[in-house]
């Protein structure tokens, strides 16, 4: 009888497998013979325990008033700007915009306030927001400058606030004189005339009128006056500042600018507007920028009112 080949193959590796099994099962091949090791460590040598790093502190000192408290920020968080800080958008805004903004915050927070106006689109509120660091504000030089800079850079690039020239209120730049009036101070007083008008938006119309007795023979250094004020038979007007005029057309440009720029302030320092620190500016910037539009319209207003009201006075007492 012939057995199948399939059986004679399996017969064969199941013989060398059981032969392999036998033979080996006792046989340990991870030691190697003939070679003696070394016992085994089982850490019985070391310290028993958890592993002691620093020690413990009972008494846990007072630690807060020293490093200051890690759960507080190290600067104050400052709000946005609201959209009721930023007001109707949709409206056109009036020249004492933000004028309770600014009584109540810090000239930076006006600062943000011109930023996210500027962000927005609203420069010319973002003009109001900075002019009203300088007058709503007791800022500091600093602070003064830098809403001077931005006033400067914002204003050219916007309409005039006046654009109607029948509601410009005229009023008359003063300058009294001993001396016939050289050509210097002449060109000057038009051009301080000029920057008024301009520094007010269009709201004011400066008339320049000198006046002098005509003394050839009155010392070159004799003192001119100068001062603000209404037309008409009974002006009202701001103190009047003296001082000496120069020879050099630029300097008694900025000479009677920054003495009329005293007369002006002092004046609406009457009317509760802030007096500013000390800044270095020349006369003519101080005009220009460190008077505000809303500052002209009311120097502006008072005079007139002093004016009307000066006859009314002058009647009750007679």
């Amino acid at each position: 009888m012939r057995i199948h080949w399939a059986v004679v193959i399996f017969a064969v590796i199941g013989t060398i497998l059981l032969t392999w099994h036998f033979r080996t099962k006792d046989m340990d091949f991870l030691k190697p013979s003939g070679i003696a090791l070394a016992p085994e460590d089982d850490g019985s040598d070391l310290a028993v325990g958890p592993i002691v790093l620093q020690p413990k502190i009972e008494d846990k000192p007072e630690v807060a008033g020293v490093l200051g408290n890690p759960e507080e920020p190290e600067e104050p968080v400052i709000a946005e700007i609201s959209d009721l800080d930023l007001g109707d958008l949709e409206a056109s805004p009036g020249l004492d915009s933000y004028r309770d903004f600014g009584k109540k915050n810090t000239p930076d927070r006006l600062f943000q306030l011109s930023s996210t106006l500027r962000a927005r689109g609203q420069f010319q509120r973002a003009l109001i927001a900075f002019e009203r660091v300088l007058d709503s504000t007791k800022a500091g030089p600093e602070a003064l400058a830098e809403a001077a800079k931005g006033i400067s850079a914002l204003s050219p690039t916007l309409p005039r606030w006046n654009i109607d020239p029948t509601s410009e209120v005229s009023l008359t730049l003063n300058i009294g004189s001993t001396r016939p009036a050289s050509d210097s101070l002449k060109g000057a007083a038009l051009e301080l005339a000029t920057l008024i008008r301009k520094s007010s938006s269009d709201q004011l119309e400066i008339i320049p009128k000198i006046s002098n007795n005509r003394k050839k023979d009155a010392p070159d250094d004799s003192p001119i006056a100068i001062w603000l004020g209404t037309g008409g038979q009974d002006p009202a007007s701001t103190s009047v500042v003296t001082l000496t005029p120069s020879e050099d057309e630029t300097l008694a440009l900025d000479e009677i600018s920054l003495a009329l720029f005293q007369s002006v302030r002092s004046h609406l320092a009457k009317l509760g507007y802030p007096l500013p620190p000390p800044v270095r500016a020349t006369g003519s910037e101080l005009i220009s920028t460190y008077i505000t539009r809303l500052m002209w319209q009311d120097f502006a207003l008072s005079l007139k009112k002093q004016q009307e009201a000066d006859p009314e006075t002058t009647s009750d007492q007679n």
